[in-house]
């Protein structure tokens, strides 16, 4: 194998042209990513924000009377009037969905207006506003019977939007977690029973059910960060087509055919394409990564287990490379060469697209964020981000597992697909 290694490096050594702009492209998309699309990865609520209105269709102040009407056969006259002094206002759900959709972080999101049916309409017609929330009559009945007496078939609200897009995805998560935590309360409450003095005394503690928490130990990704991982693992992938492009010359001039006379098996032919893009996606992600933290302080105040980790990781990525390069020489030698290429590059773009090298993943659909996580680079990409984030070693070891299957897969195919002697 050595000789076949020593073939295709010297190949990719001699184009210095090739090496340079593969090293200099990377670091300039890095800087200029960076600085110019920081709010995607530091501020991304500014890419997510939607302008909506509310519609209530629902007399509150009317439901709650008739709620607290429905308890009299229930309870005494005495609990009941301390209900409905000390509780009555906490029951509403409307009121809880307001303070969600009025606390700062949903409003640094979602722009509300209260508006009737028909302006709202309107508006939305008129593109004014993206999408309508709508709580419709009766659900404050509804929700409490079914929340605090485990009755009837609940509630539920409607949202209406002008075209699908993220943000109403976005907005519909909101007003989901917001469903989801009634529904929550309404487990809670009835885990015990349906006994309504249990109902009423425990509405005291419903206040303090859930909160916010800040995680420690979990670091922040930044505009730089985010691209440098990104850019340099799409380029590293590029290099596999490369080898694939610098096969079809190979082809061309019967250098297989002649490598086959002295006796070598094909499958050293390729193993040299591998090893040999192996070593040169090391090198290449190492440079860039390097450069780019020295000259921009990518990663400041790193320990010796931050780097071995990535440097890991990115061995298992190299092994990924060399052996999608295998691949697409296999292609190249089974196909067309136009078509070959063709399929080679296609399946970088998407692979690229979807794993996130291009775009932050989380402005992508739900459906291609779950088909990125599939890619060599998407999973490699995610991975990496949360070893930045939290740094924990279980992480690595399942995703160095996943990574070497993939590049078993890839090699196995490429044996298999790659012409046998005599018919080359």
């Amino acid at each position: 194998m050595i000789p076949f290694f020593k073939k295709d490096f010297l190949v990719f050594w001699r184009d210095r042209k090739e090496l340079l702009i593969s090293l200099i492209t990377p670091i300039v998309l890095i800087i200029i990513l960076g600085f110019a699309l920081p709010g995607w990865i530091e501020n991304p609520t500014k890419s997510l924000e939607i302008k909506a209105a509310i519609v209530n269709l629902d007399d509150e102040p009317a439901a709650l009377q008739q709620f607290q009407e429905s308890l009299t056969s229930r309870i005494a006259l005495e609990e009941i009037t301390q209900f409905s002094k000390g509780h009555g206002e906490q029951l509403s759900p409307i009121r809880s969905l307001m303070e969600l959709l009025q606390s700062e972080e949903v409003m640094s999101i979602v722009h509300l207006q209260e508006l009737s049916r028909e302006e709202a309409h309107r508006q939305l017609e008129e593109e004014q506003i993206e999408a309508i929330i709508t709580i419709p009559d009766g659900f404050t009945n509804a929700a409490l019977h079914k929340m605090l007496l485990n009755e009837g078939e609940g509630a539920a609200l409607q949202i209406i939007a002008g075209e699908a897009s993220l943000q109403v995805d976005v907005l519909g998560e909101i007003i989901h977690g917001y469903m989801q935590m009634l529904n929550f309360q309404s487990a809670f409450q009835n885990v015990g029973g349906t006994d309504t003095a249990v109902v009423v005394a425990s509405l005291t503690d419903m206040e303090n059910v859930g909160g916010r928490e800040i995680l420690p130990g979990v670091e922040t990704v930044t505009s730089f960060q985010y691209y440098a991982l990104a850019v340099s693992i799409v380029f590293a992938l590029l290099l596999s087509t490369t080898t694939a492009t610098k096969a079809v010359t190979e082809k061309r001039e019967h250098t297989l055919e002649r490598i086959l006379l002295t006796g070598s098996h094909p499958v050293q032919y390729l193993s040299g394409k591998m090893s040999s893009t192996f070593c040169l996606s090391i090198l290449q992600l190492t440079i860039v990564l390097l450069i780019s933290h020295f000259a921009l302080g990518i990663f400041p105040g790193r320990s010796l287990q931050f780097w071995l980790g990535m440097f890991l990781v990115l061995i298992f990525l190299a092994l990924c490379v060399g052996a999608l390069a295998s691949l697409f020489t296999a292609l190249v030698f089974r196909l067309e060469d136009s078509v070959a290429n063709g399929i080679s590059f296609l399946v970088i773009l998407i692979a690229g697209t979807i794993g996130g090298s291009f775009a932050p993943i989380y402005v992508l659909p739900k459906w291609l964020q779950s088909a990125g996580e599939w890619t060599p680079n998407g999973f490699t990409l995610a991975v990496l981000l949360e070893w930045l984030q939290t740094e924990t070693v279980t992480n690595l070891i399942g995703a160095m597992v996943k990574l070497g299957v993939f590049a078993v897969v890839a090699t196995c195919s490429a044996i298999w697909l790659f012409p046998r002697r005599g018919r080359i």
